[in-house]
């Protein structure tokens, strides 16, 4: 078979083009650090590195969106705890109050002490995060959830959404408790309060049948608090054993990613030097070559 010089200029300058070219995109993923620096170095790596990327993205946010409902459930957690406190005080001294033992100054003792816890428990649940947002007013963050009007009655101005937020593909998590499932409808704190000022000026028959019947809805109200920090702690447990689990999916997805797109310096360094090699060896040899003349043999 005979091949022409053109034929063999062409295919020598094809070799030593691609050899060139083969170097110089090793000596930049070497310094770069990066095997695939265009989409053209490996179309298919190219179309995986990004979807990793990607997955990264989401798991990243995913870490985000656990550590702020873990954290405003937490607040949530402290302020329904001190509310359960107080709760129990007022649930012990209406048990006393239900004794017809005691007399009329004992009983206005009692509904002063209670006159001075009540305002706390309202106080906590119109509580404010870090950002100024009321935690138990659902969506209407913005809005104190419990008011009173001017005859003082009051009255849940919140609504019942309760936010949902995603802390893993195809997961979501509730991020919030709403003040009318504490209190439904604040009739408990008008309750309440009436139930105070019976205390502070009492009739001369006593108040037993009142206080028992305060009694089972102080027990209403603390099942409801207490269901709600139950319902918190699992929240808050599942997603701790979320974070170990998203951890570990993020380093290996990392790692994948790595092997696919940073460059492996011993293999790359050995193909840099075998295009150098080539590049010469096929320089050499058209250079030797492009001189024979046959004249020369002549």
């Amino acid at each position: 078979m005979r091949i022409s010089s053109s034929q063999f200029h062409d295919s020598t300058i094809r070799n030593i083009q691609d050899s060139s070219a083969k170097y110089s995109q090793l000596s930049v993923q070497m310094a770069t650090n990066k095997r695939i620096t265009r989409p053209s170095d490996d179309p298919l790596g190219s179309v995986l590195v990004l979807r990793l990327n990607s997955e990264l993205t989401s798991l990243a946010q995913y870490g985000q969106n656990m550590e702020l409902v873990t954290y405003t459930l937490r607040q949530q957690e402290t302020q329904l705890t001190s509310i359960n406190n107080l709760l129990f005080s007022l649930q012990e001294l209406t048990t006393a109050a239900a004794d017809a033992s005691y007399g009329e100054a004992e009983l206005k003792a009692m509904g002063n002490e209670m006159a001075v816890l009540m305002p706390g428990i309202v106080d906590l649940l119109n509580a404010k995060d870090g950002n100024g947002n009321y935690l138990f007013a659902g969506s209407e963050i913005d809005k104190q959830p419990f008011i009173t009007d001017l005859a003082g009655v009051y009255s849940y101005q919140g609504d019942a959404l309760v936010r949902k937020v995603s802390v893993a593909e195809n997961t979501l998590v509730d991020a919030n408790i709403v003040g009318s499932d504490l209190v439904p409808g604040a009739t408990f704190l008008n309750d309440l309060k009436d139930y105070v000022a019976l205390l502070q000026a009492p009739p001369a028959a006593g108040v037993g049948t009142e206080s028992r019947d305060m009694m089972v809805k102080l027990t209403e109200v603390l099942a409801n608090t207490t269901s709600a920090i139950t319902k918190i702690g699992g929240i808050v447990s599942s997603l701790e054993s979320l974070e170990f689990t998203n951890s570990d999916i993020s380093l290996f997805t990392e790692n994948l990613r790595n092997d696919l797109s940073v460059v492996h310096y011993p293999s790359a360094y050995i193909e840099m030097n075998n295009a150098l090699a080539a590049y010469e060896s096929t320089l050499k040899v058209y250079s030797s070559v492009s001189q024979l003349s046959l004249f020369r043999q002549l």
